[in-house]
């Protein structure tokens, strides 16, 4: 039976303009914001679990969202906008 993996990515410009970021990331300077978007988002071969936890967190820390939002409600908005494929192993 042949074997598959799942591979989670993110492209820059369309993660940039992603709902959560872009209207509310105001406590970040150009230099978190650029963090966030390549070094989080953009450089990972596939986003772990982790990976999303840590980009949901970043968004959180600078972004005026209302306090009974959960982590665990951005990472599924993270998750849901991550480009998702599937190769043969």
């Amino acid at each position: 039976m042949k074997q598959y993996k799942e591979i989670r990515k993110f492209e820059p410009a369309p993660f940039a303009s992603f709902a959560l970021i872009k209207p509310g990331y105001i406590r970040g300077d150009n230099d978190e914001y650029g963090h966030l978007l390549f070094d989080l988002a953009d450089k990972k071969d596939n986003l772990s679990t982790m990976d999303i936890i840590e980009i949901a967190k970043d968004i959180m820390e600078h972004s005026n969202i209302s306090s009974d939002y959960r982590v665990e409600d951005a990472a599924f908005e993270v998750a849901r906008i991550a480009d998702v494929f599937f190769e043969e192993v």
